[in-house]
């Protein structure tokens, strides 16, 4: 199969979920947009000049060894991006290391049309699953991964990252939930055929650990 057969493949599998976004995702490798993936990053983040979440040196040697970097576009503005690489066990595991969307393009389903568009670069490769972190006490964020994605826990990672100084993460610890999304589960197929537009559905055996009070407050379930 020729790299374009390949590319119309993925095109076509994860189309549903970017024509919801109504955006156009494609894989980047040519350093201008890389470079402009960087930019947006940047923006997102505000990171210290020290340690970005990528450098366009990264992207490069990333992109060049056959690992994933994609931008989703509206018209011609790259308006979110998703890196990933390689992972153990060789073969078979992709790990998904950054993933950002705009502010402007919040509430299009912008990141589940990244990850649809992932998945489908994965199995074309082979993989069976891909896995990320993320920071367990954003709720958004667990809800997108856990309930829209349908992937699942595996480790609590305690302080990961160590000390970031960006205008997200700046000024507490970085505890990350490590999850892994199979592929072919199921679930994870039918909530890729959704198309990200419908309400998400809670996990099989989900028990709550936490709940809101009418004030807005976390409560322990018992």
């Amino acid at each position: 199969m020729t790299g374009a057969q390949e590319r119309r493949i993925i095109d076509d599998m994860a189309a549903q979920p970017a024509t919801v976004a109504r955006l156009t995702i494609r894989e980047l490798s040519a350093l201008g947009d890389l470079e402009e993936v960087y930019a947006l990053f940047d923006r997102i983040w505000r990171p210290d000049r020290s340690n970005p979440p990528v450098t366009v040196e990264h992207l490069r040697a990333l992109t060049h060894a056959g690992n994933y970097v994609a931008g989703a576009y509206d018209g011609d503005e790259l308006i979110g991006a998703c890196v990933g690489f390689f992972a153990a066990p060789p073969g078979r595991s992709l790990h998904s290391h950054v993933a950002g969307v705009s502010s402007a393009a919040r509430g299009r389903h912008v990141g589940f049309a990244l990850k649809a568009h992932q998945r489908e670069w994965a199995l074309a490769r082979g993989l069976s699953e891909i896995t990320w972190t993320f920071d367990p006490l954003v709720r958004r964020n667990a809800y997108f991964n856990l309930a829209k994605l349908q992937a699942r826990p595996s480790d609590y990672l305690v302080d990961f990252y160590g000390d970031m100084d960006d205008a997200i993460n700046g000024g507490q610890g970085s505890d990350r939930l490590l999850t892994r999304w199979r592929l072919d589960a199921p679930e994870v197929v039918a909530a890729c055929a959704a198309g990200g537009g419908t309400g998400a559905v809670e996990p099989p055996g989900a028990v709550p650990a936490l709940t809101e009070s009418p004030s807005g407050r976390p409560v322990a379930a018992p």
